[in-house]
């Protein structure tokens, strides 16, 4: 059978083994949690936070992000239309409504033009992605919020590195959360973590994120409703191997993009995904989407990629389409992205050989 191309997967060399191997032998007993201590000081280094906690997986730290501000049954919060649904799960686990807002064609992520047209006496907060590691628009997006007095929540699962003109995401709002899964840039299996730079909601998310506890009266006392969110030890020391190698990992997803750019990117009909002057995308997931005069059914071409051993994929459904959710805006542009968008191949074992047999294959099936 020919090779599997996937779509995404890690990169793992000898210092990942030997990591891991290191957490299992020396991270128990007194030194159960210094790979995580390790995981969290790296992540906030990297990125230039104050403060981080890791968690078992990044739903869970959007979870441990909108309960540490507070979010309850009658606020709203503003949500991009085109994710993973765990990015609005995360709000409605508080009790919170989320608002569903179109995106940027050119980036796939929030609109701030969207965000302003939903803001409501009871919008709270907004929950934005940097969507397959392109930044959002953060000067707009917070000057919108400090303008409305709202709190903002960056949702940077699979964007570990990107830049918003110089700055890292995950660092312009009250949190940012990232993920470690294993079709994340840095991959762990499964883990996520929280940042901020504000010490009194690192101190609360602290306080959630491990069952309430502070044993100020005892060793298993808790003080209020907690949660048993935290990253295992030994996921940590994975996750921060690949921490460490961020910036390799980083340079070989451009270079997808890159050889994907080189055959796609004149191609009349497709459109690329591509950074915005200034910024920095890291590519995790190099994505196009078919304009009309391409005629050639979005579903045939990832079926025609399956039977020859390709994993690309389809563009998220709406979440506000979700039947437990409420569409308050048609969001079209989201909509166009779902019915076709595709993501494609770039898995961190794939070479340009690779890249060229989707893009063949790809381009052989296109039809005006």
């Amino acid at each position: 059978m020919a090779k599997k191309i996937a779509f995404a997967g890690p990169s793992i060399t000898q210092k990942e083994i030997d990591y891991v191997i290191d957490g299992t032998i020396n991270g128990f007993y007194e030194t159960y949690d210094q790979h995580t201590k390790k995981l969290e000081k790296a992540v906030c280094d990297y990125i230039g936070t104050k403060y981080a906690i890791a968690t078992h997986c990044c739903t869970l730290a959007l979870h441990l992000a909108c309960a540490t501000l507070d979010l309850k049954a009658g606020d709203e919060v503003i949500c991009t239309d085109f994710s993973w649904v765990a990015t609005s799960y995360a709000i409605d686990y508080t009790g919170a409504t989320p608002v569903f807002v179109d995106i940027e064609p050119d980036s796939w992520c929030i609109d701030p033009a969207a965000i302003k047209k939903a803001i409501t006496p009871k919008t709270k907060a907004i929950m934005l992605v940097h969507t397959f590691g392109n930044p959002a628009q953060m000067d707009e997006i917070m000057a919108i919020a400090r303008e409305h007095n709202l709190k903002v929540i960056e949702d940077a699962a699979p964007s570990l590195g990107a830049e918003f003109q110089g700055q890292k995401v995950g660092t312009f709002g009250d949190i940012g959360c990232f993920s470690f899964q294993g079709a994340k840039i840095a991959a762990s299996g499964e883990g996520g973590i929280l940042v901020t730079n504000n010490e009194e909601l690192f101190k609360k998310a602290q306080l959630l994120s491990s069952m309430g506890r502070t044993d100020s009266q005892a060793i298993f006392w808790s003080d209020s409703l907690g949660y048993q969110y935290t990253i295992a030890n030994l996921t940590a020391a994975l996750a921060l191997s690949q921490v460490e190698r961020i910036e390799e990992l980083i340079e070989m997803k451009r270079n997808y993009f890159k050889w994907y750019e080189a055959r796609l990117g004149d191609v009349r009909g497709i459109k690329m995904i591509r950074e915005k002057a200034g910024n920095r995308s890291i590519y995790t997931y190099p994505s196009i989407l078919l304009e009309d005069s391409i005629t050639t059914n979005r579903d045939e071409i990832l079926k025609t990629f399956k039977a020859n051993n390709i994993h690309a994929r389809p563009g998220f459904p709406q979440m506000s389409r979700f039947p437990v959710h409420e569409q308050r805006f048609p969001n079209p542009v989201a909509l166009s992205v779902e019915k076709r968008g595709i993501s494609l191949p770039a898995a961190l074992n794939l070479d340009k050989a690779d890249i060229d047999f989707v893009c063949d294959l790809l381009l052989a099936q296109l039809k005006y």
